[in-house]
């Protein structure tokens, strides 16, 4: 009887606390509701005891949509030049250097103009000192020096832009409404996003790819501005472009599409530190979309980063949709000041590369409010109120570090996750029949203790991936067939060498010794490699093979537990409490 008790008693807790884990998913299932994280009133008394944790079926068991995303990194290398050439102007006032003309080049260099060498010798040694860890010196040519990101911080800013991403989306989707979406990072540079139970993914599309990278940017072009090309020399360089690169343009191919091809073109055509974008107006009547060209900074004057909330409303005087925003106090400081300087010009409002509008400032805007008007050129009402939606919701949630590519997108049916589950249903059941019938008729009562520790096996299997909200999926499936196949194989190795100890004379007490001994060594074994091969393919896989991965982790523990620990419970009752001198094997 030592022992005994704590072990029967262990063996009835984890049982019991499984199905305890498991409830909401039965409830979900079967009557199609899910226990929410903070319960209400008019809630079931049962929500308050109850797990919120669910068993979730993955895209090929449900259907649902399927994407890869990747970020444009060369948008990303971009803007952290952009930051690193601002440190440069801090670093040279801080130094109280001057004579100096810092800029950006279209493949992601900082230039260093200079006149005085030794003021160039005296900023070269600061800038080693304070940004020699982001920065590499390049080339010195003439009184002008390049100097690029090191390797070690563009990996850096390459990991933190997929972090940023991945956080965004969540964001995102969580405001849009999505219910168990699954958005991980795959591999090193692109992102896996999945949406079980999604069948109509148009919007959640365009949501997702929006970058919603706000700018305020200064216009440059007119006559006013010195060395600035005119609206029609802007339009010739453009139409220059268009014929030299032979590109046909169409309303699938807008000129939009080639906006960094378009700015390295113009390089050296148009003033230092400027970019040209585009604004989209459309004819109400034939729907023929215009592109007009705007020559802006390249250096905002305040940025998204700046804003602090966003929501849309409806204008007082033309009852348009509108975005209104708000800026942080840092952003309102740094957005009165700039409209201050740049009183009688042009700024334009950028959001995702696009110019929305571009008023003149008449005068210093100060409160860090402000408002984007929504182009109602050529779209319905509807369409229009969606887009003032869906702009204060991916402002509200965060802006994308870049653009995101759809580099894979499938939606699968769920009629087909329906056959999926009957067939893998199915054959887990035939399966588990043939296994069951063989081990009872076969090993008799020994058999039939087995038996038992295979179904409890599942049941623990299924429990751990509720608990931690693990996702069901077809090779997850497979997972969970081989691990019940090697805890029957674990039984058999046991029972076996019983089997041997009995046939030369021994009780079955010493029996039961001898065989779990004997046996121990190679369910380990056997259980340890396996769990390498898992961990392996756990930490190197995604998608379906870390799916297979994870259920064959969490069986082999299982298995262990069931085959080794349990099924000797079970003799050991028999033969120690009851006092049972044979048992069939």
């Amino acid at each position: 009887m030592k022992g005994m008790t704590w072990r029967i008693s262990t063996i009835i807790a984890t049982v019991l606390f499984s199905f305890y884990l498991l409830t909401p998913t039965f409830l979900k299932f079967s009557k199609g509701v899910s226990i929410p994280k903070i319960s209400k009133p008019s809630d079931p008394w049962y929500y308050n005891v109850l797990p919120s944790e669910v068993l979730k079926l993955g895209l090929d068991l449900r259907g649902g949509l399927h994407l890869v995303l990747g970020i444009d990194f060369q948008e990303v290398h971009r803007d952290a030049v952009s930051k690193l050439k601002s440190q440069f102007k801090d670093v040279a006032d801080r130094e109280k250097l001057t004579g100096f003309k810092f800029d950006t080049t279209q493949d992601n260099f900082i230039t260093v103009g200079f006149t005085n060498v030794q003021d160039w010798k005296n900023l070269d040694k600061a800038l080693m000192r304070d940004l020699g860890q982001f920065v590499d010196f390049d080339s010195e040519i003439a009184n002008s020096a390049k100097f690029r990101m090191t390797a070690l911080w563009e990996s850096q800013v390459n990991q933190r832009a997929i972090e940023q991403s991945l956080e965004t989306l969540r964001n995102r989707i969580d405001e849009f409404g999505i219910a168990e979406p699954i958005i991980q990072k795959q591999g090193e540079e692109k992102i896996l996003v999945q949406f079980p139970g999604l069948q109509e993914p148009g919007r959640l599309k365009e949501i997702i790819a929006r970058t919603a990278k706000l700018s305020f940017q200064i216009e440059r072009s007119g006559p006013e501005e010195n060395g600035s090309p005119s609206i029609s020399e802007l339009n010739k360089l453009i139409s220059q472009f268009i014929t030299e690169k032979k590109i046909v343009l169409s309303e699938t191919e807008p000129i939009t599409k080639h906006l960094r091809e378009l700015n390295i073109y113009l390089n050296g055509k148009i003033p230092s530190g400027t970019e040209v974008l585009f604004q989209k107006k459309s004819n109400i009547n034939t729907k023929i979309a215009e592109y007009i060209p705007y020559l802006l900074d390249r250096d905002a004057l305040v940025t998204g980063e700046d804003l602090q909330d966003a929501h849309y409303s409806f204008d007082s005087e033309t009852q348009q949709p509108i975005v209104n925003f708000e800026l942080t106090s840092l952003g309102a400081t740094k957005f009165e000041k700039a409209t201050g300087e740049n009183v009688g010009k042009y700024m334009a409002i950028v959001l995702d590369s696009n110019v929305h509008s571009a008023p003149r400032i008449k005068s210093k805007i100060g409160g860090g409010r402000a408002m984007i008007e929504m182009s109602s050129q050529g779209r319905s009402d509807a369409e229009v109120l969606n887009d003032a939606k869906d702009t204060s919701l991916v402002l509200r949630s965060g802006a994308l570090p870049a653009r995101l590519e759809f580099l894979e997108e499938r939606v699968v049916g769920p009629s087909l996750g329906a056959d999926a589950i009957k067939a893998g249903t199915y054959s887990l059941i035939a399966g588990l029949t043939l296994v069951f019938l063989f081990m009872g008729i076969y090993y008799k009562t020994s058999g039939l203790f087995a038996n038992l520790a295979l179904l409890l096996n599942g049941l623990f299997i299924v429990a751990i991936l509720a608990a931690f909200e693990g996702t069901l999926t077809l090779p997850g499936l497979a997972g969970i067939t081989l691990t019940l196949g090697m805890a029957v194989d674990a039984n058999v190795l046991i029972l076996e060498h019983m089997r041997e100890e009995l046939s030369i004379g021994k009780s079955l007490g010493m029996a039961l010794a001898e065989g779990y001994h004997r046996a121990f060594s190679a369910i380990i074994d056997s259980h340890l490699t396996t769990i390498i091969a898992g961990i392996v393919l756990l930490s190197f896989g995604y998608g379906p093979i870390r799916g297979f991965a994870v259920t064959l982790l969490i069986g082999l523990v299982a298995s262990l537990y069931t085959s080794v620990f349990i099924t000797r419970v079970i003799f050991d009752y028999f033969v120690v409490v009851k006092g049972k001198k044979t048992i069939s094997i």
